[in-house]
């Protein structure tokens, strides 16, 4: 299991706001701040979840997401473009009969890897194994391990 640790950013009556640090390219740039593309607060993630007992801002918590849902996202990540690429060319080659079939091939491959992304985001990114949860809470009064705090995925957001 992935785990990762956050702040909480905000607490807004029943929900806490969890500011997570990227471990990408847009943490490391030394120009976030005056990026016009992701903006300033591009070197974090956002993540909402219910408020525990004896949460306060400020304090550090750590989330952990499913390995299962990292190797399907690698998968449709990686893996689509092996299956989508074969398969329009032989879909133009064969049925098509377009010339220039490897060019047409590229495009509309291009475009269906976009829209299985788009698609899988959607679909994916609501089911509960996908959601990240909190599994500890650290501050200086309490330092609780959670066995889950996970949420509805109707009612967790994540930006």
């Amino acid at each position: 299991m992935a785990r990762e640790t956050g702040k909480v950013a905000s607490i807004q009556g029943k929900w806490m706001n969890v500011k997570v640090p990227t471990g990408n390219g847009c943490a490391l740039c030394q120009e976030k701040s005056t990026c016009t593309f992701s903006g300033p607060d591009s070197a974090y993630r956002h993540f909402r979840f219910p408020v525990q007992p004896g949460v306060q801002e400020g304090n550090r918590v750590t989330l952990e997401i499913r390995d299962t849902a990292q190797n399907l996202s690698a998968f449709i990540i990686f893996g689509s473009p092996v299956i989508l690429f074969p398969a329009s060319y032989l879909l133009i080659n064969n049925y098509f009969q377009l010339s220039n079939s490897e060019v047409w091939s590229v495009v509309i491959t291009a475009i269906l890897y976009g829209i299985t992304l788009f698609l899988s985001n959607r679909w994916l990114s609501g089911l509960p194994m996908f959601q990240p949860r909190v599994i500890s809470i650290e501050n200086s009064k309490i330092n609780k391990k959670l066995k889950e705090i996970s949420l509805n995925p109707d009612q967790q957001t994540n930006t």
